[in-house]
């Protein structure tokens, strides 16, 4: 079985277009399930009218991103044997989406999670031939990227393979691999109320020895946003909280930890007052993040080469101080 869930916050919009997608997906056995951010538009009343058969959960406050989703996955009650589709409501699936990651999930054991090609939607909804994702990349700073980024649909992208992670916008999770990461119930970290979840599950997974496969052929369209201003601040803060729990200790100490400090120093120099919110972010969640290290049951060097590996990716995100 797979457990389809989607967050929605004002999604009235995007509802019918996605749905539509769902209904024509020639995987046979999908539950849906909705959480509900205390929406101020009609989301809900379309589900409840349009989606009957999804079950849907109203909140009574906007939990963000990962915290819905983890309410989301609690209430699936995964089996062994089952995934978790985590769902963006803006994102619509060609019909053989599930299908073509579901085949991907299945082909070998350690294969945890998986995305599909992911194309942009401009402004009025429709395709504009550029690539959203063909996976995510990361780097040794932190910086997480989505590979193919605003580039032209091409061959480039055609070959499925193993890519470092996934967009979390329309990526299929294997249970065994939710039940290792979050026996505990917390699969995307709760602080991080929006931004950087995605890849903070990627850089956890991948030390934990699962893989990741961008399966070429499973095709969606996804808007996708930027964060700007105070929410930029947020989605930078939560990069540097992901590299604090996942980095090996001595990149963390030689590395990592001087790179983050001279680029809050140029922040607040900068941008005085989003510098301080960046600093306030970080170093206030600073405790609970050391408390999630965990043992890595990889070694620092396979790290590195997914490191190297993605330096070489293609992608229009770019990685410098001057861009975030």
């Amino acid at each position: 079985m797979i457990y389809i869930g989607i967050v929605t916050y004002n999604s009235a919009a995007d509802l019918p277009e996605c749905f539509d997608a769902l209904r024509a997906q020639t995987f046979p056995s999908v539950s849906i399930i909705v959480y509900d951010n205390a929406s101020a538009d009609e989301s809900t009343a379309w589900i409840q009218t349009n989606a009957p058969a999804a079950r849907l959960i109203e909140g009574t406050e906007n939990l963000g991103y990962g915290r819905a989703h983890n309410r989301l996955i609690q209430l699936a009650n995964l089996q062994r044997g089952d995934a978790y589709l985590a769902l963006n409501p803006d994102a619509v699936l060609a019909p053989a989406y599930i299908q073509e990651l579901w085949d991907a999930l299945t082909r070998h054991d350690d294969i945890g999670w998986a995305t599909g090609k992911l194309l942009m939607k401009g402004g009025d909804g429709t395709p504009n031939g550029l690539v959203y994702s063909a996976g995510h990349g990361l780097l040794r700073s932190g910086f997480a990227f989505n590979i193919g980024h605003g580039l032209p649909e091409s061959e480039t992208f055609a070959d499925s393979g193993e890519v470092f992670g996934a967009p979390g916008a329309a990526a299929l999770y294997r249970a065994e691999m939710i039940t290792r990461l979050a026996p505990s119930g917390d699969f995307f970290d709760p602080a991080m109320f929006m931004y950087a979840e995605d890849t903070d599950v990627d850089w956890r997974a991948r030390l934990q020895g699962w893989r990741c496969w961008y399966a070429a052929d499973a095709v969606a369209y996804h808007r996708g946003s930027a964060p700007g201003g105070r929410l930029k601040m947020e989605a930078i803060a939560n990069r540097y909280l992901s590299v604090l729990k996942n980095a090996y200790g001595f990149d963390l100490l030689v590395f990592n930890i001087p790179y983050m400090m001279a680029h809050c120093l140029v922040r607040l120099i900068a941008t005085p007052r989003l510098g301080a919110r960046l600093c306030l972010r970080l170093f206030s969640r600073l405790p609970g993040a050391l408390r999630q290290r965990q043992r890595a049951a990889v070694t620092r060097a396979a790290m590195q080469l997914w490191f190297r590996w993605s330096a070489k990716q293609p992608s229009m995100q770019r990685p410098g101080w001057l861009s975030r």
